[in-house]
């Protein structure tokens, strides 16, 4: 234990660990001060709150909905949509005449306009004369919801069994909806967790990449060598240091993002329902939404931690073994993000890239089934099974790498 933490003393030395720290509190700050600090609320692009910024829009806008936040019943729809209705004047946004009692019932109207969107779009329809809403569309908004994600998911489902999970996954869904003000910058926040994670994962990369490999340069490695302990006890002390170091850094960034956010955000905008954002039948609030970001967050970062100090174990310049652990970081990032194909070969890959369960899991919640082999599986599930498989085959192969040297 003596030569556990006397490397845990030099490699997380006060002024490094500091400097660490200090970057993952900075970014948390800025984070929330993007977040919070340029928070907007509008309804059709009418500048309604253009003289409000950041908190104060929040608060403006709770104001105009008192009475109309909470679950979202039929009534209330079809009181949104009789206002709305009433209101337009023309074919256009700007032909909408903006009143006290409509601004009550925006996420309503905007909920309806969306998905009279999505329903003309199922069935071919033309959306140029989109604002003209049946009148009984308020009364029929969950009827509608049926119908639209029946379609979605028989669109989806390649075979029965992901058709018959995906429909029973639906059916758990609470309706009515429920809603409170502040639902849209939480919801900003949460996918914003993806790319913070992003930072603190290069950050992480350039640490966990070099913990061995500077050893082989400046020759520590040879001094470590000769003796048994060296040999043999530090093997735990270079696998566990990088995760010690992801969990702080991770903690403190957005750990205290989080924490931020819950303090300067309404908190009941968390029971939000995540349908009246985004497109999905998972029975999930914006709550459990963040709970489960924050913590395939904390594993992603981790197992980036284990594979680098598994290609700083393999590497003979530190140069290289950070260069290859961003590129893998980048790719993951990038694949996760930013291609959205429904393939299953793209989610197999997707899946085996060090780090993917963090940026891949947002695109598992539009549709989260994956058959494989002729079974279907829970994709969150096989995401975790891949990370932990990840993590061990990295642990095991930089503890051989190690202790052969």
């Amino acid at each position: 234990m003596d030569v556990f933490f006397q490397e845990l003393k030099r490699q997380l030395n006060f002024k490094r660990l500091l400097t660490y720290v200090l970057i993952a509190i900075a970014l948390a700050g800025l984070w929330t001060w993007f977040i919070v600090g340029g928070a907007t609320e509008d309804f059709l692009q009418q500048g309604v709150y253009k003289e409000y910024k950041g908190r104060s829009a929040i608060e403006a806008a709770g104001k105009d909905r008192v009475g109309a936040e909470g679950e979202m019943t039929l009534d209330k729809f079809q009181s949104g949509c009789n206002l709305f209705l009433k209101s337009l004047k023309g074919d256009n946004d700007s032909d909408v005449v903006i009143t006290k009692d409509l601004l009550k019932y925006t996420v309503y109207t905007d909920k309806l306009l969306n998905q009279e969107f999505r329903l003309r779009t199922m069935i071919g329809e033309s959306t140029s004369d989109l604002l003209h809403i049946p009148k009984d569309a308020g009364m029929n908004f969950y009827k509608n919801e049926d119908l639209f994600y029946g379609n979605y998911i028989d669109k989806n489902a390649i075979n029965e069994n992901e058709k018959t999970l995906a429909l029973s996954m639906w059916d758990k869904v609470k309706r009515p909806y429920t809603y409170y003000t502040g639902f849209k910058q939480w919801d900003d926040g949460i996918n914003h967790i993806v790319f913070f994670s992003f930072v603190l994962m290069i950050m992480l990369g350039f640490f966990s990449s070099s913990i061995i490999t500077n050893d082989k340069e400046n020759g520590m490695d040879e001094i470590i060598t000769t003796t048994a302990k060296g040999r043999k006890s530090l093997t735990i002390a270079k696998i566990s240091i990088p995760l010690i170091m992801a969990s702080i850094i991770y903690l403190c960034g957005v750990g205290l993002y989080v924490l931020l956010l819950k303090y300067l955000l309404p908190a009941d905008a968390l029971n939000t329902s995540i349908q009246v954002l985004s497109r999905s039948f998972l029975p999930y609030t914006q709550g459990d939404l963040l709970r489960n970001v924050f913590i395939v967050g904390w594993i992603g970062i981790l197992i980036v931690s284990s594979f680098s100090t598994w290609i700083s174990s393999i590497s003979k310049k530190s140069s290289r073994a950070i260069q290859f652990s961003i590129l893998t970081i980048l790719g993951s990032f990038i694949l996760g993000i930013f291609i959205t194909s429904h393939s299953r070969n793209m989610d197999i890959i997707k899946m085996l890239i060090p780090g993917g369960i963090g940026f891949s899991y947002f695109q598992s919640i539009d549709f989260p089934f994956i058959t494989i082999l002729g079974k279907t599986l829970w994709m969150p599930s096989i995401l975790l099974i891949a990370s932990i498989i990840i993590f061990l085959l990295s642990t095991i192969f930089t503890t051989l790498n190690y202790r052969r040297r």
